[in-house]
């Protein structure tokens, strides 16, 4: 690898990081971490039922930081959970607060991230989106036939 794409991935990895930074703040800001609003965000299509299993996987996260978010919303009453069909999981249903909490909790930050993209045009938005997940299939074989 040349010198130019060793500063051009550097450059990358220091925009990501700055990325994840400001989602830290944010999180910081209303009393939680970068994973609790992870896992907010994926809670929050109240149309459906998930499960910890659920969360874990779509979000690729360990079972306990899932486990102790998922505890911490039962301990204040923004979920409740019951036994799912196969009994090894539990169903986590929102509650009325917890779907008010979650709201109050995620629109600062979606309207910020609406304000961001608006200086953005459709297809610049599409091609950076098609362009990570190319990139992200990429590394994702690259490491696998490292092994």
């Amino acid at each position: 690898m040349d010198n130019d794409s060793k500063r051009i991935i550097t450059e990358l990895k220091e925009t990501w990081h700055k990325m994840d930074g400001v989602y830290t703040l944010y999180a910081k800001s209303v009393g939680l971490n970068f994973t609790s609003i992870l896992v907010l965000q994926f809670l929050s299509d109240f149309s459906q039922i998930f499960t910890q299993k659920d969360v874990c996987e779509k979000l690729e996260l360990p079972k306990q930081f899932v486990n102790s978010i998922i505890k911490s919303l039962w301990e204040q009453g923004y979920v409740k959970l019951k036994e799912a069909k196969d009994r090894r999981n539990k169903d986590i249903i929102i509650t009325e607060s917890g779907k008010a909490y979650i709201q109050n909790v995620l629109k600062p930050l979606e309207d910020a991230e609406m304000a961001a993209w608006e200086d953005f045009s459709a297809d610049e938005i599409l091609s950076y989106a098609k362009t990570m997940e190319k990139y992200a299939q990429a590394l994702e074989n690259a490491l696998t036939n490292s092994k």
